[in-house]
């Protein structure tokens, strides 16, 4: 063993070991100086981030220090941060939007493609028509109310639809007032959100297409089925009346050349004129708009309609003739409180629920229909009860009272008719009870009128057997 132990011992080192073994000690020390650095790097530049984390969201609930003097990020219900938050000045407050929420729900279930709302802006005033389909039960006042007390809300009124499943009213705007709508449909409502602007409506000189004025309702409506296809909407007078509008025209040119287009496809000269105001103002009434004066028409006050009565609905009656030459063969006519029926010999009054299916009516109606099929026209009188062999007197408005040389009194009527009066005829009240002479024949006044031959003249002229004059 001692043997080889030295044998051992003794063998030989080769050559350049030693410098082998120095350089890899060398090498090992450098790598751990070099790791100790990198350590120490990455630590210090952990360290840099955290300080730059905190200066840029500071802690603010105690535990990481007193930094209540560090302003924080502001949540979405928080005032928005501005230069100005940072300077000693106080402030400036925004005054929170109102919001309003306009029930749409409807009443059956309808197409997805069928829309639910529709809201138009306009100007002359500013104003946001609102329009509800397929709605039966609107209980406007509850929806008027808080909006007519809101300070950013100048009127709210009603804009009459003759389809009874539609609902539609304004909401007229002060300017400089701002509005967003945000849908909620299946929940049933549109929310209307009001705020004050921050820039300054631009005010200009604004041209349309205005009807006379009317007092509303039914009317309004009517005349605007009655107007060629195009865009219409109501608006409120400074007077308080209602015009049919059309058109936000930049110059009274614009304005003037649609009304004559629309002239020429057939609309009576004289049913629109031109008319403007500024953008921030309600329009004038007829009496006080000078633009254009309105010019004279010989339109009948109303128009002459028979038939049978072929249904009942409400407080619509439903009239048909066989006269194929007629335009108003079949025709609805809407009864109304002020719709006077009366029997066509006596003059005796009756009401809607003495008229039955099968009657033969006469029926002198309103000139602004409908374009649906068949029409619908407010009815001013109603005549029935007709004998069979009877001549049906006829519904007119005087337009002029004057004397001929020979001293009978000539009537000129609106409904293509001049009347001759002499000693034989025969004036009355309506309900026949009293006898009048000729100064009751005034123009303007509405009269019914007898008489068994007329000429074939436009306008026809008769000797009439008795005249009724209308309260």
């Amino acid at each position: 063993m001692n043997k080889g132990k030295e044998n051992y011992n003794n063998i030989p080192l080769p050559d350049g070991l030693s410098d082998a073994i120095r350089t890899g000690l060398d090498r090992g020390q450098k790598y751990t100086a070099k790791k100790w650095i990198t350590g120490f790097g990455s630590l210090a530049a952990a360290c840099l981030c955290l300080v730059v984390i905190m200066r840029i969201f500071p802690f603010t609930n105690g535990t990481g220090g007193d930094n209540s003097n560090i302003p924080s990020p502001a949540n979405s219900s928080d005032t928005p941060v501005t230069p100005q938050a940072f300077s000693d000045e106080r402030p400036v407050e925004v005054q929170e939007p109102e919001n309003y929420r306009i029930p749409c729900k409807q009443t059956t279930e309808t197409s997805p493609k069928m829309p639910v709302y529709h809201v138009e802006e306009k100007w002359a005033p500013h104003r946001l028509i609102f329009t509800l389909y397929d709605i039966r039960d609107f209980d406007f006042d509850a929806v008027s109310k808080p909006l007519l007390e809101s300070s950013m809300v100048q009127d709210v009124y009603r804009s009459i639809l003759l389809d009874d499943s539609a609902v539609s009213f304004v909401v007229e705007l002060p300017i400089n007032i701002e509005y967003q709508l945000s849908e909620h449909t299946g929940d049933g409502y549109v929310e209307l959100s009001l705020r004050p602007s921050d820039t300054a409506d631009e005010i200009r000189e604004i041209y349309f297409l205005s009807s006379p004025e009317m007092d509303g309702g039914e009317e309004t409506a009517l005349f605007r089925e009655s107007l060629p296809i195009g865009e219409y909407s109501i608006v409120k007078t400074r007077e308080g009346k209602f015009l049919v509008v059309s058109g936000e025209f930049e110059t009274q040119q614009e304005a003037e050349e649609m009304l004559a287009q629309l002239e020429q496809n057939g609309m009576e000269p004289g049913t629109l004129q031109v008319a403007s105001c500024m953008s921030d103002e309600s329009p004038a009434g007829s009496a006080s708009q000078d633009t254009v004066t309105l010019p004279e028409t010989t339109m009948p006050s109303t128009i002459r309609v028979y038939g049978t009565v072929t249904e009942i609905n409400g407080s619509q009656v439903t009239i048909s003739n066989d006269n194929q030459d007629d335009p108003y063969s079949t025709i609805i006519l809407n009864i109304n409180e002020d719709t006077l029926i009366l029997t066509a010999e006596d003059c005796k009054e009756k009401t809607l629920k003495d008229l039955q299916k099968g009657d033969t009516l006469y029926a002198y109606v309103s000139p602004v229909m409908t374009r649906s099929l068949p029409p619908m026209s407010n009815a001013e009188l109603i005549l029935c009860q007709i004998p069979a062999d009877m001549m049906v007197p006829t519904y007119a408005a005087i337009t002029d009272v004057s004397s001929d040389p020979d001293g009978s009194l000539r009537i000129t009527t609106d409904q293509e008719l001049v009347c001759y009066i002499n000693e034989d005829t025969v004036i009355k009240t309506l309900d026949g009870k009293k006898d009048l002479d000729s100064s009751a024949l005034q123009s303007g006044n509405k009269i019914l009128i007898w008489y068994q031959i007329a000429t074939l003249s436009i306008p026809a002229q008769t000797n009439p057997d008795e005249i009724r004059v209308l309260p």
